[in-house]
């Protein structure tokens, strides 16, 4: 099988080494993988091979191919792994479907936050659509090289039509040594990973500070902990429950922030240390970086828009949402909120939460 993953970033590459180094039951059935890419990164791997490093040690991928534009494919794919930015989702879809609208190609999306699998139904049709999740850190160290920061985790799949080949994609997958498990509800699936994303990740952003530091400020982790709860009566009000995930169970941490404060922060501050700790997340080397785009557009301020939309109240994704695309589209002074918890309390505040 000829895999395509289109966007060679952390998530991307990840998925690639694994494949690459997957264990069919046969040699002959293991999928050729090709990665698209920034040239620094391709040629790295044409160089050296792709190479994933975590705490067990490492693995170097030196049959995975490169390339930096669809021309130089040296075969057609017979699935296509899409592992770009939300934001970067419009101009690859466009690329994608100029070469694969009139083929049976299956797309995966594997992008945070929620709407890019209904994007790409549309450009490709839901029967030829699949919607990932992958719930795994990890980050590119450096051209060629990726590095694992969690040991658990996995892939999540759901088809977007009845006819999607989500079992046969999962079926690939279960051959590497990443855990798959498939859903039956990409809404489901797709909520449940949105409400692991939204902790933390905007406020850490907006006030240059660590998550761990976010969720050991008392009066943040109230912040976050009613975010969270936001975007939990979203999901029910449009009659969805949240899921587990590979090595997330997220149900739990549901009754966790509906607990007492206390257990709350003492469970996330648990999570963080065997996760992401003290590792800065995307949306603030996105803002940090200059990029005028940002993943908040598809977590927090989702929320936002979907409860605006049925009428259910989330302040506090609004105002983080509203606060972090002000800040990289240069509308508001990055020092007013750099370590300032006071700022974006107050902001919160403003847009008419209670904390």
């Amino acid at each position: 099988m000829q895999v395509l993953v289109y966007g060679a970033g952390a998530v991307g590459s990840l998925l690639a080494a694994a494949l690459a180094e997957s264990r069919p039951a046969s040699p002959v059935e293991r999928p050729a993988v090709t990665v698209l890419g920034r040239r620094a990164h391709v040629a790295s791997i044409r160089t050296w091979g792709l190479l994933l490093e975590w705490s067990h040690g490492r693995t170097v991928s030196k049959t995975v191919d490169s390339v930096t534009s669809l021309d130089d494919l040296a075969a057609p794919p017979d699935v296509v792994l899409l592992t770009v930015k939300a934001y970067q989702l419009p101009e690859a879809l466009a690329r994608l479907a100029d070469r694969f609208a009139r083929s049976d190609v299956p797309v995966v999306v594997f992008q945070n936050g929620v709407g890019s699998e209904d994007t790409a139904a549309g450009v490709f049709g839901a029967d030829r659509t699949i919607a990932g999740v992958v719930t795994i850190s990890v980050e590119v160290e450096r051209p060629g090289v990726v590095r694992r920061y969690t040991n658990g985790g996995g892939i999540a799949l759901a088809p977007l039509g009845p006819r999607a080949p989500a079992a046969r994609i999962a079926a690939l997958f279960r051959t590497s040594a990443l855990p798959v498990r498939l859903y039956p509800s990409a809404p489901a699936m797709k909520w449940s990973k949105l409400l692991l994303n939204v902790l933390t990740n905007a406020s850490s952003a907006i006030l240059d500070l660590p998550p761990a530091a976010v969720v050991d400020d008392p009066r943040l982790f109230a912040m976050e902990r009613a975010a969270f709860r936001e975007a939990v009566s979203v999901m029910r009000a449009q009659g969805l429950r949240p899921v587990a995930l590979p090595g997330y169970p997220v149900p739990m941490l549901v009754l966790v922030m509906t607990a007492p404060p206390a257990i709350g922060r003492a469970v996330l501050r648990r999570a963080l240390a065997r996760g992401r700790g003290d590792k800065m997340p995307s949306m603030w080397r996105d803002l940090e970086s200059g990029r005028r785009e940002n993943e908040v557009t598809v977590l927090n301020a989702a929320v936002a828009r979907e409860a605006k939309r049925l009428g259910v109240a989330a302040p506090v994704n609004h105002a983080l949402a509203e606060t972090l695309v002000a800040l990289a589209e240069g509308r508001a002074d990055r020092e007013f909120y750099r370590h300032r918890p006071q700022a974006l309390l107050e902001a919160c505040r403003a847009a008419g939460a209670r904390l």
